[in-house]
């Protein structure tokens, strides 16, 4: 089947794009959707823009910005990074929609690995010296991602290596300016301090943003600290100054506070991802990744316990696998976030910035054991509202407002 016009979002698997033929939809975002697709025996991933130059001032900038993409993943050539094989219009070869064509990568997220594959600290820290290497790589190419997260991460299923995925919010030293004075695209809760301070001193977007390979790191510390504690530092669904406000209310709040199975030498690398400026943080992917060795060279065999127990059956959610997952990423965040909580070692101090003391982890949940009653409320909804209290008193006492 073979369509002469329409929108991206409206493909339906079966259906033919040029030689391609749609499987199954793998992921949409704010401004690309993904496909699985076959052509000539091979399976590969259609990335389509959702906006095409016709359709506005804004659609020539998404067009703009994909066929940058297309710029950056043609500088690099790396195991780690997804490979760009070519790229194309839909459904006019002049005037339709952007496509790219990269290989598949099959696995899971580094968000979705990190919940089922209960993975320990040493599997952790290799996992994450390979992304330091993949980054330094990266930048030392000139390319900055600017949207370093654990769904933008793949662990992919032949070898459990990771692999670098959507560069569509990426930037590179020779590439042309699309967004002028503006924030750069990416996932605002996952931006430095230095960005979101630019960011509030700059609204009119008069200047430029220089981006760092230390915003890079800054992400990958928050992509660090979820995998080691199933959570985020601070509330990341907030606006610009409560963002900042919360990334410096957290001193001492570290992944160790969260979790007691957090070995201290692979807490004090996250950490240091975490610095408050720029210039404590690791400059480079290496020196990343030479911490990073060092700390498993020394790790004794507690590294190898898992960082997270088995979850009870009544635990277990269906609706994540790819049998019936609808293709909205970011919905599938949302989900996966308010049931961050629910992973976290009991015993642990959620909230207390204390250090932990040096004690044999406490034993997990056993399997088999009948749930508990539910709460009168959600617990993913009381736990948001016991977060926005909670900010909102912080946010008082530092003097900031929110700014919608």
């Amino acid at each position: 089947m073979s369509l002469e016009g329409g929108h991206p979002l409206l493909l339906q698997p079966q259906e033919v794009v040029g030689s391609f033929r749609l499987l199954k939809r793998l992921a949409t975002g704010g401004f690309g959707t993904v496909f699985l697709a076959e052509t000539g025996g091979f399976q590969v991933a259609l990335k389509f823009a959702l906006q095409g130059p016709q359709d506005s001032e804004e659609g020539s900038q998404v067009d703009a910005r994909t066929l940058k993409e297309v710029s950056v993943l043609h500088r690099m050539t790396h195991p780690n990074v997804v490979a760009l094989r070519g790229y194309h219009r839909w459904p006019h070869p002049r005037t339709g929609y952007l496509f790219l064509v990269m290989d598949y990568v099959e696995g899971p997220t580094l968000s979705d690995w990190a919940m089922e594959a209960k993975p320990t600290a040493r599997q952790v820290a290799r996992l994450f010296a390979e992304l330091a290497l993949t980054l330094d790589f990266i930048h030392r190419a000139g390319v900055r991602h600017r949207d370093i997260k654990g769904s933008n991460i793949i662990v992919r299923a032949s070898d459990e290596r990771p692999v670098l995925v959507d560069f569509g919010a990426s930037d590179h030293a020779c590439a042309p300016v699309i967004t002028d004075g503006r924030p750069p695209p990416g996932t605002p809760s996952y931006r430095s301090p230095e960005l979101l301070r630019y960011w509030l001193s700059n609204p009119l977007g008069m200047a430029r943003y220089d981006y760092q390979p230390t915003d890079d790191l800054y992400s990958l510390g928050l992509t660090l600290f979820q995998v080691l504690t199933g959570d985020f530092p601070y509330p990341p669904d907030l606006p610009a100054a409560a963002l900042l406000g919360g990334i410096q209310a957290i001193k001492g709040r570290t992944a160790r506070s969260l979790n007691a199975r957090v070995p201290r030498a692979l807490d004090d690398i996250c950490g240091r991802l975490l610095r408050l400026e720029a210039s404590e943080r690791y400059q480079m992917g290496a020196d990343l990744y030479a911490d990073l060795s060092a700390a498993l060279e020394r790790a004794p065999d507690s590294w190898d316990t898992p960082l997270f127990n088995t979850p009870p059956p009544h635990d277990a959610v269906t609706e994540e696998s790819d049998t019936y997952f609808d293709g909205n990423e970011e919905a599938r965040e949302l989900r996966r976030w308010t049931r961050s909580q629910e992973r976290r070692i009991p015993g642990a101090a959620p909230h207390s910035s204390a250090p932990t003391p040096s004690v044999p982890p406490p034993p997990g949940p056993t399997l088999g054991l009948a749930a508990p009653l539910p709460p009168p409320m959600p617990w993913w909804v009381a736990r948001r509202l016991a977060w926005r209290r909670r900010w909102e008193r912080w946010l008082r006492r530092l003097g900031l407002r929110r700014d919608g």
